[in-house]
């Protein structure tokens, strides 16, 4: 089976007590309970908004929601898409409901992946973390080119990643030479959405970089210890033919083993050629080299010890 790109949602592998449908972060639970609050303290006006929208023809009846703008509990103006066939208090219940199952699930999910838990379990994901720390802030369209990935998709993970609290919008106006290092000129005139680490994004980089960060990845990506279990036990391989043998895509692939090493759980193989006793995924004599070939670091190989006599 193949894995489509351009999207950000996490790669759903067989194992469910690792694979997460929604990304989720307290910042969408915290959004649809502030949405309830604010229908049923302004229940009357959603009320009076869905009878007017239900006696009049429009766009409306296409997919059944109704857009409104209404003034929070605490003064600010929120736009709100209601469901036009539900009263207010349906609505505002399906929100409440909405939050209580995701905190089950991000709860659930913390257990597992720890400090993670916020991070979409996407490969492109880590690389924009480490791009971003290495430039200190970016547009979409600059970091898929810098990433080789698709825009698409890197605009998604921007902004589940915002949304999580792990990435901040950079101040309109103009970028400053020395806040962006991935720009030439001594400033740059803003025309795109700049992204940059929040303080949350910093800590969890620096988590990455520890043992347990380390440890967490293998349980956080799941074609991630795939892969790191195929090399310890079969040795040095590239990301075609790991694609090919394990039926994925080859991009996906190919930015997980980037991940993988950006984390310290795989590295390059440095030799010129590969051994039979070296490379027991293909025997051959000798392989000549003419690809990246990866292999597991040693703490890759303690790590999963560890798990599998956990």
């Amino acid at each position: 089976m193949s894995r489509s790109q351009p999207t950000c949602e996490p790669y759903v592998e067989a194992d469910p007590s690792i694979a997460f449908e929604w990304m989720v972060s307290d910042a969408e639970i915290e959004r649809l309970r502030r949405e309830a609050d604010t229908i049923m303290t302004r229940y009357q006006q959603v009320e009076a908004a869905l009878e007017s929208a239900r006696e009049e023809s429009g766009d409306h009846w296409d997919d059944g929601e109704l857009s409104v703008t209404l003034d929070s509990p605490q003064g600010e103006p929120l736009d709100i898409t209601l469901d036009l066939h539900a009263d207010p208090a349906s609505n505002a219940e399906h929100r409440y409901e909405r939050a209580k199952e995701l905190e089950a699930e991000l709860e659930r999910k913390r257990e597992i992946v720890g400090q993670l838990a916020p991070l979409p379990a996407d490969p492109v994901a880590y690389l924009l973390c480490y791009h971003l720390d290495r430039v200190e802030g970016n547009y979409p369209r600059s970091m898929a080119g810098h990433l080789d990935a698709d825009r698409g998709h890197v605009e998604e993970c921007c902004e589940e990643m915002r949304t999580a609290g792990l990435l901040e919008r950079v101040e309109s106006g103009t970028v400053k030479q020395r806040r962006v290092k991935a720009k030439q000129a001594d400033e740059v005139r803003q025309h795109h959405t700049y992204y940059r680490l929040s303080r949350e994004g910093d800590h969890l980089l620096r988590f990455l970089g520890e043992r347990e960060g380390q440890l967490n990845v293998l349980r956080h990506l799941p074609d991630g210890r795939r892969l790191v279990e195929r090399l310890a036990r079969g040795g040095p391989d590239y990301a075609r033919m790991s694609a090919e043998e394990l039926g994925m895509e080859f991009e996906y692939v190919r930015h997980l083993y980037r991940a993988l090493r950006r984390v310290g759980l795989v590295t390059d193989y440095e030799g010129s050629t590969i051994k039979a006793s070296e490379r027991k995924l293909k025997p051959k004599d000798e392989t000549h080299r003419k690809h990246t070939y990866f292999v597991t670091t040693d703490r890759a190989e303690t790590l999963l010890r560890e798990l599998e006599s956990g």
